[in-house]
């Protein structure tokens, strides 16, 4: 056997492999940084008044700015704010931690539609977990699953259903930026001291007493403190769940996107 060879060989492939793995690596970090980006992406006038209000940030702003529309479904059932949670009966061998693949095999024949679910961890709490509603790989903020849990297992739900209606003529549009609703806040809305810890996209509208929903494409940006603002992502608009609690319209604001 020619050794030189051979030894060539292995040092040959064992470069390709590193190359193989490196450029695996740097995927993978470019996938990172086009996906998110911190406080230090806001204009320098933002981020002065972050520093004068102290506001932190501490979740990373999303780049994602896909096309969207308004989203029209019809309520088929809902939770209601007089409707008690659902016993599971005889309830099923869950637990508190389970995997998406455990939860549906465990109470996908007794939730309706379980797989069109996923889980919300901003709004879950210790009495129970959340699950929005997907669209289009989108959640609805308002359209969600409660499992609520007792001594490590879960023991009732409540549930909304909806169907999605034709969108009619309403075309997509490319959504604003994360970026740009996040200064908004800053500029305009947040108080000194808040503390940002979530910024997802997804459709939010408030819900009013009618079978026909309409949900608007909107980035849902929680606080530390629990708070939580709706930046409507096509005009700007900002609303609060304080605001939709009082019976302020849906939209909150009018401030335009830009002021």
């Amino acid at each position: 056997m020619d050794w030189g060879r051979a030894k060539s060989v292995l040092i040959l492939a064992f470069l390709l492999l590193n190359a193989v793995l490196g450029y695996q690596l740097w995927m993978e970090w470019r996938e990172r940084i086009d996906s998110a980006v911190d406080w230090t992406s806001l204009p320098p006038e933002t981020r002065q008044v972050m520093a004068n209000k102290n506001i932190r940030i501490d979740a990373e702003i999303p780049t994602e700015t896909p096309q969207m529309r308004e989203l029209t479904y019809r309520l088929i059932d809902s939770r209601g704010s007089s409707n008690a949670p659902i016993p599971l009966d005889p309830q099923p061998n869950t637990r508190i931690v389970f995997s998406e693949d455990e939860l549906l095999q465990a109470l996908g024949g007794t939730i309706p539609e379980l797989a069109k679910y996923r889980f919300d961890n901003p709004d879950s709490n210790e009495k129970m977990f959340v699950l929005n509603r997907v669209v289009e790989d989108w959640p609805v903020f308002d359209v969600r699953i409660e499992l609520y849990y007792k001594d490590q297992k879960i023991t009732a739900y409540r549930q909304d259903r909806i169907e999605i209606l034709p969108a009619g003529g309403a075309k997509p549009q490319k959504v604003l930026p994360a970026t740009q609703a996040v200064d908004k806040l800053i500029n305009n809305y947040l108080p000194a001291g808040s503390a940002i810890k979530e910024i997802q996209l997804g459709y939010h509208g408030q819900i009013f007493d009618s079978e026909t929903q309409v949900s608007i494409p909107s980035w849902r940006v929680l606080l530390e403190d629990g708070e939580v603002y709706y930046v409507n992502a096509i005009s700007g608009e900002v609303v609060t769940d304080q605001a939709e609690s009082s019976g302020a319209p849906a939209g909150g604001t009018n401030a335009a996107a830009g002021s």
